[in-house]
């Protein structure tokens, strides 16, 4: 029985009836490599062959590291050691196809290596068929849990670029870095499109918008595969989460999502469409429900759709215990032995089990018994061998580090800094910036002096709270102010922590003395459930802190240090300027004081709407009708600051919005020009934005709709025309009837850098 959709729907997308399979014929760049691919097909056909059911199933096992290391799984450890009474059971008698997560602190490359190295060994020398395991991590921003690695900037100040060559380049560095540490497996790009504010995973996202989602994603997923997986340099992705995480409905982790099936297809598959295109190996599915049903037991999305419309080839994996939480979380199956089936059944191919093997004795008990078919066992492990023999682990199953001459390297660390202070958004600036590098500055705030709030979450450790891994040379926004500022000329105090007030009465004496004050307000690092939050305004300690120093009359900027956007109405007003930094990563204190100082231009524009109100939190593609006023128009919608929102430090003029046809017919192409000019007196990058609006449609149309952007540099004084080319592809909206589809009717084409003010022109459809 089908809980979510209706199994008779038309299964189309974008207007085709079936999607380009991925096939194994298809490397991960998209081009044909026939006979290394058929050699691969042959060889997992060939061990599959020689399996027994007990070794199948134990390749769907995904185990913890800490099972196989002494002590208590969550017990604390300066050190790793593998416990070979451990690796007996897990390696030997269940043959684990996987194992994930870290010792409980971040190894150096080389500990990784010996780590991953004895457990290969481990399994060549006593193992029947020597199956190398797959070692998965969650690699979220650079190679994270690899001590010493990059640690990039976090995906939403990677959206905020709007630039994918910083996607695939953080792709790639990641890939680099954690092969230096012999992992080859990333559970990374995230692509789930974020509608909720409140929830707490929006910086491991690209944002709200499915397009820029997608650009975005398939660039990292480029950057991570770029060379092929049998190259030592490049780790396979796994793109999460599958389906509908970013959209619980009450902005909780792992909230059920209600989501009708049109806009499933219309704004959360794309994503995951281009992914596979692009040649993503694995997918994670969501911890969540959607419209009830929980992911890891829904036939419909992993099977129907997943597999079937998208031809995805590639390893279904679950999330972090979730085959247990369809019983304890979601009170879906009432023993453990049901949500195995259904789990199973429903497509996973990959268990992250993390404690034990008792999954593995489950899976052979329900195929003994005919409640899971050997043919669902065997799609299952053809998959994970696949994957293995791609990245050509029966050969090297790990990597010396010693080869890797570019870990944590000058090379890194200016990619590092780039896109970090290319990510920065100015959001407002009443004449105060930049800044003169000999004035007189109070810095004060939660955010100033952390290392640990500029790398969020996932950072040496799950929730980047612990200081003890941070990299001493690196630069907090403080420190990275008196470098430019001068140690005499700056002043800090503490002000308040995250919740609490510690000194905000200092820090008003202090600002007296000076002549700016920069106030640096922030997130405390979180993920998953330690992430969830019932209030989504700035916590009322760091507001009060901007409000006390606002009556000193000195001249205040805000630098805003968070993933999700906190609601900031009541200090706005108080504020001559405010810099959203994100989650920059180890570079951005750099990059925040090199913004302050004018050495420079911000050109970051939002990824995600801005709130002004706790209950007035929209995506910007929402409907007309959810902005009516308590007057009966339609002026409701009060964000704080647009999606796609940000100034600069020059100013731009666009004009000449030019299209080539006034009626588009049929698959006839559309070409749009546009004039930019840099009206300033210094260079920039500017974003350059083009939305469609459908102006009636049977379904209510969105407000408008993001088709395609792209980043240019202009010196003062010069102008370029930016040309773009979209089609009726990229007019439609998916039906009732689950169609992508496209009506007769007029639309407009709004062309600019600023949501606030676009060039617009109208253009008729006729099919």
């Amino acid at each position: 029985m089908n809980y979510l959709f209706n199994p008779q729907a038309k299964l189309k997308l974008f207007g085709i009836s079936l999607l380009v399979v991925l096939t194994v014929s298809i490397s991960c760049t998209g081009k044909k490599e026939t006979g290394m691919v058929s050699d691969v097909e042959q060889k997992v056909e060939n061990l599959l062959a020689q399996m027994t059911l007990e070794e199948k199933v134990g390749q769907m096992l995904n185990l913890g590291l800490p099972a196989v290391l002494p002590g208590d799984y969550w017990g604390a450890r300066d050190t790793a050691i593998l416990d070979t009474a451990r690796m007996e059971i897990y390696l030997k008698k269940y043959g684990a196809g996987c194992i994930h997560n870290t010792p409980g602190y971040p190894p150096t490359k080389e500990e990784w290596y010996h780590l991953v190295k004895g457990m290969q060994d481990y399994i060549k020398n006593n193992s029947r068929l020597g199956i190398p395991i797959i070692y998965g991590i969650d690699n979220i921003h650079g190679a994270n849990y690899v001590l010493g690695s990059t640690m990039m900037p976090n995906q939403i100040a990677l959206a905020a670029t709007w630039n994918p060559e910083k996607a695939y380049i953080t792709g790639k560095i990641t890939s680099y870095e954690s092969r230096a540490a012999s992992l080859p497996w990333n559970y990374n790009p995230n692509a789930d499109v974020a509608t909720q504010p409140l929830w707490g995973r929006i910086g491991e996202s690209w944002g709200e918008d499915p397009y820029l989602i997608s650009e975005m994603t398939v660039a990292y997923v480029k950057g991570s595969q770029h060379e092929g997986l049998q190259d030592s340099t490049t780790n396979a992705v796994c793109v999460k989460h599958f389906l509908g995480y970013g959209a619980g409905t009450n902005g909780k982790d792992r909230a059920n999502a209600i989501i009708p099936e049109n806009y499933l297809r219309q704004y959360f598959i794309p994503p995951f469409k281009e992914a596979v295109e692009a040649g993503a190996m694995s997918i994670m599915l969501s911890s969540n429900a959607v419209n009830g049903m929980p992911c890891h037991m829904n036939k419909y999305i992993i099977t129907d759709i997943l597999k079937g419309e998208l031809g995805f080839q590639g390893v279904v994996v679950s999330d972090f215990s979730d085959v247990e939480f369809l019983i304890i979380a979601h009170q879906s199956a009432g023993t453990f032995r049901e949500a195995t089936k259904l789990a199973i059944n429903a497509g996973l191919d990959m268990a992250m089990h993390p404690y034990n093997a008792t999954i593995c004795d489950t899976i052979i008990d329900l195929v003994n018994n005919g409640e899971i078919m050997m043919s669902r066992i065997d799609d299952a492990v053809r998959r994970i061998l696949r994957l293995k023999y791609s990245l050509n682990l029966f050969d090297v199953p790990y990597t010396d580090p010693a080869g890797y001459t570019k870990f944590g390297s000058e090379e890194y660390m200016k990619e590092n800094y780039d896109a970090a202070a290319e990510a920065i958004t100015l959001l407002k600036n009443e004449d105060i910036l930049p800044l003169e590098k000999n004035a007189k500055i109070l810095i004060t705030g939660y955010a100033a002096n952390s290392m640990n709030v500029l790398n969020g979450a996932w950072s040496r450790t799950f929730l980047g709270l612990d200081t003890r891994f941070n990299d001493p040379s690196k630069q907090t926004i403080l420190d990275a102010v008196k470098s430019q500022a001068g140690e005499k000329n700056v002043t800090y105090v503490e002000g308040t922590n995250y919740l609490d007030d510690i000194n905000t009465d200092v820090a008003v004496a202090k600002a007296r003395n000076v002549d700016y004050i920069i106030a640096c307000l922030g997130e405390i690092p979180a993920t998953e459930k330690p992430s969830d939050i019932n209030e989504l305004p700035m916590p009322e300690a760091q507001q009060e802190l901007v409000k006390k120093l606002a009556k000193t009359g000195k001249p205040i900027i805000i630098v805003l240090v968070e993933a999700r956007p906190r609601i900031i109405k009541d200090i706005e007003p108080l504020a001559d300027g405010i810099i959203m930094a994100y989650l920059p990563g180890d570079e951005g204190g750099r990059a925040v004081a090199d913004v302050i100082f004018g050495d420079i231009n911000p050109g970051g524009k939002l990824p995600y709407t801005y709130p002004k109100y706790t209950g007035n939190a929209l995506v910007y593609w929402h409907k007309k009708t959810d902005i009516r006023d308590p007057n009966w128009g339609f002026n409701g919608f009060y964000p704080q600051y647009q999606f796609g929102y940000g100034l600069s430090y020059t100013t731009y003029e666009y004009s000449n919005l030019t299209l080539s046809l006034d009626t588009l017919t049929g698959d006839q192409e559309l070409k749009i020009s546009v004039d930019v000019k840099n009206t300033g007196d210094i260079a920039g990058k500017e974003i350059v934005e083009i939305f469609i609006k459908d102006l009636f449609a049977t379904i209510s149309p969105d407000v408008r709709k993001l088709v395609r952007f792209d980043k240019i540099e202009l010196n003062p004084g010069e102008t370029k025309t930016v040309e773009f080319v979209i089609s009726s592809k990229d007019m439609t909206y998916v039906d009732l009837s689950n169609n992508w589809i496209v009506e007769d009717g007029d639309f407009e084409v709004h062309a600019g850098g600023n949501p606030d003010s676009m060039l617009i022109k109208k253009f008729y459809y006729k099919n």
